[in-house]
């Protein structure tokens, strides 16, 4: 019944009757299909009080929304179980690149975006010392002394600390126990701004030598201590010595970020002790830099302002220690982007490969999904006919493509939580935080906002496609011929772009394939094989200079007395992460210590060489000779004779180490020999100038045993416990690994990052064929009638087949060019992890044109084989 017109009425009960029918014609228009809009725009026309049309519609919006949406998920619901093969192929095909999506991002969340677990983490600053005149490539450690004139004369920061890992032998009842920790400044917890929860933290006069104090971790107290409170206050035998534990930290809390993590924490009383009288403690010397610092700014200070301050007081230690700070310089790091470091590149790399792959699955779905819009032609042109508009017929058709990515997303995280164990057995074990990757809420959120965004992506086109379509044009033959072959054109160009999307992924992984090749291939200068390494640590308070040598020398001697064994000691190791660089002199040369050059420095002992059969290309090895007492000898590398010593005879030449020894003068060094370069610190850094002292002249740390036998390993490592026992059974073994295993480690970055980027592109490359043979597959089902007239006409077999691959490698040339150009460019962003490999290698990219050119001759081959089988008789009696 249609009523009468009304003017605005200010009687209440007139105006609930007119809001009652307005509700009322408001509910029918919607159950006929009709959007709130549409309705709310009726009711006014009709019934002309558009204040309580609108103040109705207001309170009837959310219901009409919910009802609105929960009938067009119930229909998209019955519509993909009415096509449960295009449901599980789309299903399967999103999983795939949400799940990958959403793997890689709980990586990079736990490394790269989780704030730092320490009470307002954004105030963390790392410092370290610069090199002047190399710019940012000097970044090195801290010397304690400059850490402790920043403490004091810093106005920016609220507490400053320093620390640096250190191994220590803790005796538990009885027996030795190696356990990992660090020696740090007495302030460090409450910069972290976490203390422990029984006992206490750090004095500020317990930094001072004899101050021997410990704190444990959690797992250190209840794995040794029986998590009793009796152990706060008690002493324990550390290196050693007594040390009282005065705390115990939170369950885990962690710091330094290093693996092994730190379970005990001393201060650096242990840095200040010396071991000979009259010796300088390293909390003294201003030119041995190891340590790192970490501070906490002042409310209210930024970055900026706190490098000005500290550029202010390096300028004046610099003025002050002229020799020693000459040319350092300071440099401000927020304490995470610190921690992340090199791995950020490879991560954001990783990132985009696999956005790619993602982007490819919508691709594909967006290919489904006109196919199927085209099989649905006459549907929506019969609803478009019957009053519905375009508008809801797009709200109808995103529906059913949300519904879509929430089944293929709850699908991808299934695949994501079981993707992140491979994940994590891959990555570099000291990738910080990798023990915390997990599907948390951020990932959560993260990736239904990439589900919801890609639903948009690969729905909107097709939904607006099918929304433009004529109600005629859907009812009629030929209508609907003239769509397909809009919609065909659509098809083939997003598999163009998938195809050049692939090619990007793929040439990324060959040329990592390839540079990860080289690498594992190259040569490390020395080898590695039957070569079994392990370390321990000499308390200083037993054993001082001259007893540390004499054990090493009898642990050597015994050792060797062994059958097949060649043994000896060096510090540091090749790839064992470690590297010292130590300034030297060269004969008439006088400048500021500031000023000389410097190299990287080993302590070796004889027979080191031949243990791990580095050739001694002039001169000889050191030998058991070269003792305390003996002239002070030096072998260099090949690239430090090449740099220092060019255009002389290096035998004979001398150096003068910055080397701190028990004899007052630093003596001259004459060199004995030339030895082959060897890849110290990674295999993909070339060879620095290096310098070997024996070490029983020049022992400044623990040494690593290294043992060349053709014994196996286990029983290797047995018998230099045994050797060590037997001499001091408070000793611990530590770090018992082969030479093999600090290769692998070495190549592990590279490794991860190549594995994974294969495996995106092997990801890729199959949704691009499946692409492919979808679209192929669809045209010649769609020219079906063509192919019967073209047989019927007397055509071969041969020529239906050529010409449906002809048109099929039309496209895959179009997507392998347009990927080639694109690859070019982003090709450079691999450049740094890139070994002996130009990111243009032309080797690379015509591999990947041939695979791909391959690729696409198989899946188009099944369809075009098909397409000559068509029965011109049935082809034409169909519509």
């Amino acid at each position: 019944m249609r009523l009468p017109v009304w003017r605005r009425n200010q009687d209440r009960e007139l105006d609930e009757e007119i809001a009652s029918h307005i509700r009322l014609a408001i509910a029918d228009r919607v159950e006929r299909g009709e959007t709130a809009e549409e309705a709310s725009h009726a009711a006014r026309l009709e019934f002309g009080n558009v204040v309580i049309v609108k103040e109705v519609t207001r309170e009837m919006w959310g219901w009409i929304a919910l009802e609105h949406l929960a009938k067009d998920v119930r229909y998209a619901c019955r519509a993909l179980r009415k096509a449960p093969g295009f449901a599980a192929v789309a299903v399967a095909t999103f999983a795939l690149g949400i799940g990958a999506n959403t793997a890689m991002f709980s990586v990079i969340n736990a490394v790269m975006l989780r704030p730092l677990p320490f009470p307002e983490p954004k105030r963390l600053v790392s410092v370290t010392e610069v090199d002047q005149r190399r710019g940012d490539a000097g970044s090195s450690s801290v010397a304690w002394p400059n850490f402790f004139e920043w403490r004091s004369r810093s106005k920016a920061f609220e507490q400053m600390s320093a620390y640096h890992e250190r191994a220590f032998t803790m005796v538990v009842g009885g027996r030795p126990v190696h356990t990992p920790g660090a020696i740090v400044s007495a302030d460090l917890f409450a910069t972290l701004g976490v203390q422990p929860v029984l006992g206490r933290g750090f004095r500020s006069e317990e930094e001072r030598a004899g101050s021997d104090v410990v704190v444990i971790s959690d797992g250190l107290w209840r794995s040794e201590f029986g998590a009793a409170a009796s152990a706060v206050g008690s002493v324990t035998t550390i290196n050693s010595r007594p040390f009282t534990i005065v705390g115990v930290m939170p369950g885990g809390f962690r710091f330094p970020f290093g693996v092994p993590a730190a379970q005990m924490w001393v201060t650096c009383a242990e840095d200040a002790r010396t071991d000979e009288p009259g010796d300088t403690p390293m909390t003294a010397e201003r030119g041995a830099h190891f340590i790192s610092v970490v501070g906490r700014l002042r409310r209210g200070t930024t970055l900026p302002a706190a490098q000005v301050d500290l550029d202010a007081v390096a300028a004046a230690l610099a003025r002050e220690y002229p020799d020693d700070n000459g040319n350092r310089g300071v440099k401000l790091t927020p304490q995470l982007e610190s921690l992340v470091g090199d791995t950020r590149r490879p991560l954001v790399v990783l990132l985009a490969a696999v956005g790619c792959v993602l982007l490819i699955a919508c691709v594909n779905l967006a290919n489904l999904l006109l196919v199927r819009g085209a099989v649905r032609g006459k549907e929506i042109a019969l609803r478009v006919a019957l009053g519905a508009s375009r508008r809801r017929i797009v709200t109808q058709l995103l529906t059913e493509c949300v519904v879509l990515s929430a089944f293929g997303t709850a699908a991808g995280l299934l695949l994501a939580s079981w993707s992140i164990r491979f994940v994590v057995q891959v990555s570099p074990a000291n990738l910080r935080g990798l023990d915390e990757v997990t599907i948390d809420r951020f990932v959560l959120a993260f990736t239904a906002a990439v589900g919801f965004a890609s639903a948009l992506a690969f729905g909107t086109l097709p939904a607006w496609l099918e929304s433009r379509a004529e109600p005629r044009a859907g009812l009629d033959e030929s209508g609907r011929a003239t769509a397909g072959r809009r919609h065909g054109r659509m098809r083939a160009t997003l598999v163009v772009s998938e195809m050049a999307l692939g090619v990007v992924l793929l040439i990324g992984a060959g040329l990592l394939l390839r540079s990860f090749h080289r690498l594992a291939h190259s040569d490390p200068g020395f080898d590695g094989s039957h070569v079994v390494t392990a370390k321990f640590t000499l308390p200083d308070n037993r054993y001082p200079y001259r007893k540390q040598i004499a054990f090493y020398d009898e642990l050597l001697a015994d050792l060797n007395a062994l059958p097949g064994v060649q043994a000896s000691a060096a510090s540091p190791l090749p790839l064992s992460g470690l590297r010292y660089s130590i300034s030297f002199q060269l004969p008439g040369a006088k400048v500021p210590a500031s000023e000389q050059p410097s190299a990287a420095f080993g302590m070796v002992g004889p027979g080191y060489f031949r243990a791990l059969q580095i050739p001694i290309v002039a001169g000889r090895d050191f030998t058991a000779a070269d003792d305390d007492a003996a002239t002070r000898v030096v072998v260099v590398n090949e690239s430090f004779a090449h740099r220092y010593l060019a255009g002389r005879d290096p035998i004979g030449q001398r150096i003068k180490p910055g080397l701190s020894t028990t004899e007052k003068e630093t003596p001259w060094r004459e060199v004995v020999g030339v030895v082959r370069d060897v890849r110290h610190l990674a295999l993909n850094e070339p060879a620095r100038p290096t310098y070997f002292v024996p070490y029983a002249q020049g022992l400044i740390s623990s040494l690593f045993i290294v043992i060349r036998s053709a014994t196996p390993t286990t029983v290797v490592v047995d018998q230099v416990r045994r050797a060590v026992l037997r001499k001091d059974p408070e000793l611990a073994l530590y770090d018992a690994r082969t030479m093999d295993e600090y290769l692998t480690l070495s190549v592990a970055p590279a490794r991860f990052q190549t594995m994974l980027l294969t495996l995106f592109a092997a990801l890729a490359l199959v949704l691009t064929a499946v692409g492919l043979y979808g679209v192929v597959a669809y045209g010649v089902a769609q020219r079906t009638r063509e192919f019967g007239i073209r047989l019927a006409l007397g055509a071969r077999p041969r020529e239906v087949l050529h010409l449906v691959l002809r048109n099929a490698m039309r496209l895959a040339g179009a997507g392998i060019a347009a990927g080639i150009v694109a690859a070019a460019f982003a090709t450079r962003l691999l450049g740094s992890a890139l070994y002996e490999i130009r990111p243009l290698d032309p080797l690379t990219f015509a591999a990947v044109a041939a695979t791909l050119v391959a690729v696409a001759l198989a899946a188009s081959f099944v369809p075009a084989h098909r397409a000559t089988r068509v029965d011109p008789i049935q082809a034409l009696r169909t519509d």
